[in-house]
């Protein structure tokens, strides 16, 4: 079992310095080797079929609304390696949970740790319901989703954490990419926020042909391997208890089917547009079987249009497969931490579900960057009517400007003085169009998402598609405007008057974002007081009731004393009875023996007195007989008298005795 926890120590905190940017590749390699062993000695979920002779339970994919229509499905993976199946026996047996807590049928297991800290978690299931792209998609943009939610700590979170800002983003070619969170979450309850500071690392090339069916295809996947990480940007935060968290999560398709060339190849998505090329390369998705090419990764498989005839690679099952063990940090005692831990992990399992069921526009990253989405999403966002009052100065300048500059200069400077009028002090020299409204916008993200002027603006002229006249003209300034340029438009005018509209509309967004954000300045001022005060007020309650309980707490333990006492006194006291019973017992019994003994003395004397009398009575007649025999008795009874009259008191006892 040595070479298990060997990996798991890859998962403990690091300090950022200590990362090899200059050999990233091999040290990501690295990581998600050890990820593949931890993931691989996680037991398969008991019973079920063998892949090659299970079927799908579904004829559609993406079929599941919510997690209640998710599949429990029977089909088990391809068996791995011997060595890293070596490893089963390490996790024991799984978890026994109700049906009520698991609906979807996830096995949790737990193993000790061989460091100081906490034990390890796992849980692996199988699903079908979702296809391996949508669920690889909503993966991939839990994260970033979270970045344009406005909120407390968590806001925005999908499973408890949100991302406050992302200090590091590197990508290693075919490898996966690696990136450094800020992250912060909220727990129930009157507690202290956390903050967690994790360096992610993401790949879908991570399996290798120890993880393949019949050793040589490899499925789709994509792993998650997460550690935490000390950041020189990520200073503690105040209001905020820092904690960690290690985990290796891994989803994988069993594949029932074979992806065939036809189904599996896609047309460039890129060459569909006339516009530039804002997305990264991609190359074209090959099929299952050759999936594991020098030059493939074999999971960029985002379409459905596999003919009637052939079985559809998105109806395969998914594999989940987690592995995960947290310090939330304040104090809380490890036990706690520990028996929470495996209803909290498979509750994750249905927020993921139910999110990535019921969110359409899921973005796929392998179309373009995730920030370049997300910026184009907001470019393409409803703006609001324009401000003709404020814009008028501007529209002189853009006038102006067509006499002497040339039209394409002329609507550049005055998108650009535009920006710089209007734009609030902090974004003065950048440019934020945001698709949704601004208080739906993270304070602590807006500067570092907007764009620049000048590129929106190349953007825009060299893509006029994008901006349809019809839609971006306001119709008081477009009725100005063809009656000032008459009915013949040039090319170079129509995209002037686009240029206008768009430069109006900003002028207004910009406007009103000054104002929210202003706004937001007074109040969160207000709010700090307010917060503060609340803040002692709690801490009051807190502490009247940490009195309160102690109180309770000291009034049990002298109840509890006084009882303790009176029952040590009642025990004594009938100690002491019984004690004293015992005594007076004994010695009334002593007693009776004594005067037993004295009554049988007693008896013996008497009988040994009359003998005596009787021999005395015979001696008496004898002498009196015999000559002289008066004269003798006279002479004893004389002497007798005499002894007599020196012991009256034992001749008075001897006496009554007779």
């Amino acid at each position: 079992m040595s070479e298990l926890h060997e990996a798991l120590k890859d998962l403990s905190p690091v300090d950022f310095a200590d990362v090899p940017l200059d050999n990233l590749a091999e040290w990501l390699q690295s990581h998600l080797e050890s990820g593949e062993l931890i993931c691989n000695s996680v037991p398969q979920p008991p019973g079920g079929e063998p892949f090659h002779s299970s079927k799908p339970k579904h004829s559609e994919p993406d079929l599941a609304a919510s997690s209640k229509d998710i599949f429990v499905s029977s089909a088990r993976s391809p068996d791995p390696h011997s060595l890293h199946a070596s490893f089963h026996g390490a996790w024991g047996k799984p978890y026994k949970l109700g049906a009520k807590d698991n609906p979807l049928d996830v096995q949790v297991y737990k193993m000790a740790a061989k460091d100081k800290y906490g034990a390890w978690f796992a849980r692996r299931s199988v699903h079908e319901g979702i296809s391996f792209s949508r669920m690889r998609k909503a993966m991939r943009w839990e994260f970033p989703a979270s970045m344009a939610v406005e909120g407390g700590p968590g806001a925005g979170a999908v499973r408890g954490l949100a991302v406050d800002s992302r200090l590091e983003q590197h990508k290693v070619g075919k490898v996966g990419q690696m990136e450094v969170f800020q992250l912060s979450a909220q727990f129930p309850g009157p507690t202290t926020p956390r903050e967690f500071i994790s360096l992610l690392i993401v790949s879908e090339n991570a399996l290798s042909e120890k993880s393949a069916a019949d050793g040589k295809h490899i499925p789709r996947h994509l792993m998650v391997v997460s550690k935490p990480c000390e950041h020189p940007e990520a200073h503690e935060r105040s209001g905020y208890i820092r904690g960690k968290y290690e985990s290796v999560e891994l989803i994988r398709e069993i594949p029932l089917h074979k992806r065939s060339d036809k189904s599996a190849s896609t047309s460039n998505l890129l060459e569909k547009h006339s516009g530039p090329q804002n997305g990264r390369d991609r190359g074209n998705t090959i099929s299952y079987a050759e999936s594991r090419g020098p030059d493939a990764k074999g999971e960029h498989v985002d379409n459905h249009e596999a003919s009637k005839d052939e079985a559809n690679p998105e109806l395969n099952p998914i594999e989940w497969i987690m592995i995960t063990r947290s310090d939330p940090g304040g104090g809380i005692p490890r036990f706690m931490v520990e028996r929470g831990t495996p209803g909290g992990i498979v509750a994750d399992v249905s927020k993921l579900f139910d999110w990535a069921c019921s969110n359409e526009d899921i973005p796929n990253p392998d179309e373009e960057d995730v920030d370049e989405l997300v910026e184009r999403r907001k470019s393409e966002a409803p703006l609001p009517a324009p401000d003709t009052s404020v814009s008028e100065s501007h529209n002189d300048q853009v006038q102006a400007g067509e006499e002497s500059n040339g039209i394409l200069a002329s609507a550049k400077n005055a998108v650009t003085a535009g920006v710089e009028a209007y734009a609030p002090t902090a974004v003065a020299d950048m440019l934020h169009v945001d698709p949704k409204p601004a208080d739906d916008v993270s304070d602590s993200s807006s500067t570092s998402s907007y764009e620049s002027a000048d590129d929106y603006l190349d953007d825009t002229v060299l893509s006029t598609a994008s901006l349809p006249l019809s839609d971006t003209l306001p119709s008081d300034a477009s009725t100005k405007s063809l009656s000032r340029v008459g009915t013949g438009f040039s090319s170079h005018d129509k995209k002037l008057l686009e240029l206008e509209a768009h430069k109006k509309k900003l002028e207004q967004k910009l406007t009103k974002k000054r104002e929210s954000e202003q706004n937001k300045l007074a109040s969160s001022q207000g709010k700090s007081a307010t917060e503060a005060a609340k803040a002692r007020e709690r801490h009051e309650r807190e502490l009247k009731k940490l009195e309160e309980r102690q109180q309770r707490e000291m009034k049990k333990l002298e109840e509890r004393k006084d009882k303790e006492v009176e029952k040590a006194r009642r025990k004594r006291e009938k100690q002491n009875d019984k004690d004293m019973l015992s005594r007076v017992t004994r010695e009334r019994d002593d007693f009776r023996r004594r005067v037993e003994i004295v009554q049988r003395e007693n008896e013996l004397l008497r009988e040994q007195i009359g003998e005596v009398q009787r021999e005395n009575t015979v001696l008496v007649q004898k002498i009196t007989k015999g000559k002289g025999g008066e004269e003798v008795l006279s002479a004893v009874r004389g002497e007798l008298g005499k002894k007599g009259k020196q012991r009256p008191e034992s001749m008075r006892s001897y006496s009554s005795v007779a």
